[in-house]
């Protein structure tokens, strides 16, 4: 049996409700001004203090949900006085 290939142009059609995308280490790291390795050793360390906890532990890493990263953001931004 040969496998199937998924093109991108086929991935995109899929509707993903708003504020359900998700970002990987990478993306979040990059939103929070972090490098991926970074993240990951926060997430390993369990400190959640400078990262939010992730949404979903996946095969492929964690992953979280752009609406819990929002809701992170503007929680620490009231915390801190912004």
């Amino acid at each position: 049996m040969m496998p199937v290939m998924v093109k991108e142009a086929d991935v995109n059609w899929i509707d993903v409700l708003e504020d359900y995308e998700v970002l990987d280490a990478t993306a979040l790291g990059r939103r929070l001004g972090f490098k991926r390795n970074t993240v990951l050793a926060y997430l390993s360390r369990r400190n959640f203090g400078r990262i939010p906890r992730p949404n979903r532990q996946l095969a492929m890493g964690p992953i979280w949900y752009e609406k819990s990263v929002k809701e992170w953001e503007a929680k620490e931004d009231r915390a801190r006085g912004k």
